[in-house]
C-alpha cells in the first residue's frame, strides 16, 4: 500500500528544521511495511491536494508567512475540501494561522473561525501541554509574535509555558483530522505518542482494514522522557 505525503513550502517554512518531522514520519510508515512517497512543493508549483494522505507545513519567519499566504490562497477550496473529507494534516508554528479568517485584518483562508493578531514583542518558551486525545504530556518550544482569538476547538491545555493568547490555558487547534499548533521544530521527533496517533489516523483513512503494528522505539522514548523531566524540573522551580 502507498502513502503519499506533501511537505508543502518545505524550503521557506522550515525555520527550526521541521523537515525532521517528515523524516521520522516516513521512517515509521516504512516500518509498517508501507510504500511512502514524499513530495516537496513550494511557491508557484502546482499541487493537487486530493492526491495526498498527509499534508505538512512548518514554521517560517513572519515575512515568509505573508509570502506564502499569497500563494496558498489559490488553494482555499482544495484545502477546505481536503480537511472536510477528514484527511490528515499537521501545520506547526505560524503556518496554522493560514487557516483562520484574518491575520492582522488581512484576509486569510477562512476555513476555520479564529483570528490572528500580531504582538509588539516576541514570545518564546519551552512548553508542556496536555490533550484529551493523548495519554502523555506534550513537550516542545514556541516562538511567536501572534495571538489567536475566537478559537473554539483548542488542541492542547497548557501546563507550563505560554498559550495562544492572554488566556494561557489553551493552545493549538483541532478540527476533524487537521491539527495546528505553535510548537515549532521536530514535534513528532520529540513526542512519539503524537507521531503514533497521526500514523494510526493516516492508515485508518487509507484503509479501514489496515492494522497498525505496535513497535518499540527505545531511543525516541528515552529522548522524550529526558526532555519532559527537564521541563518538569523547571516548572517546579517556578512554582
Amino acid at each position: 500500500m502507498e502513502i503519499k505525503i506533501l511537505h508543502w513550502y518545505y524550503d521557506i517554512m522550515n525555520l527550526y528544521g521541521e523537515y525532521g518531522n517528515i523524516k521520522i514520519l516516513e521512517k515509521h510508515l516504512k516500518d509498517q511495511k508501507l510504500k511512502v512517497i514524499v513530495d516537496k512543493k513550494t511557491v508557484n508549483e502546482d499541487v493537487n491536494l486530493s492526491d495526498y494522505d498527509f499534508i505538512y507545513i512548518g514554521a517560517g519567519t513572519e515575512d515568509n508567512q505573508m509570502f506564502v499566504m499569497q500563494d496558498i490562497m489559490k488553494y482555499k477550496e482544495q484545502l477546505k475540501e481536503y480537511i472536510d473529507s477528514e484527511k490528515v494534516a499537521l501545520f506547526t508554528g505560524n503556518s496554522y494561522e493560514f487557516l483562520g479568517k484574518t491575520i492582522d485584518e488581512k484576509e486569510a483562508l477562512g476555513i476555520l473561525d479564529f483570528e490572528t493578531t500580531t504582538l509588539k514583542d516576541r514570545k518564546t518558551s519551552d512548553v508542556i501541554y496536555k490533550s484529551k486525545f493523548l495519554k502523555k504530556q506534550v513537550v516542545g518550544f514556541v516562538n511567536k509574535m501572534s495571538n489567536i482569538v475566537h478559537n473554539l476547538n483548542p488542541l492542547f491545555e497548557v501546563e507550563f509555558g505560554i498559550g495562544e493568547n492572554e488566556n494561557k490555558d489553551i493552545e493549538g487547534i483541532k478540527y476533524k483530522n487537521f491539527f495546528g499548533t505553535h510548537i515549532s521544530g521536530p514535534i513528532l521527533v520529540r513526542n512519539p505518542e503524537i507521531l503514533e496517533m497521526l500514523i494510526r489516523i493516516i492508515c485508518l483513512k487509507k484503509d479501514k482494514n489496515l492494522v497498525y503494528k505496535k513497535k518499540e522505539y527505545k531511543n525516541e522514548k528515552q529522548g522524550y522522557e529526558l526532555v519532559l523531566s527537564e521541563l518538569k524540573n523547571r516548572m517546579n522551580d517556578k512554582n
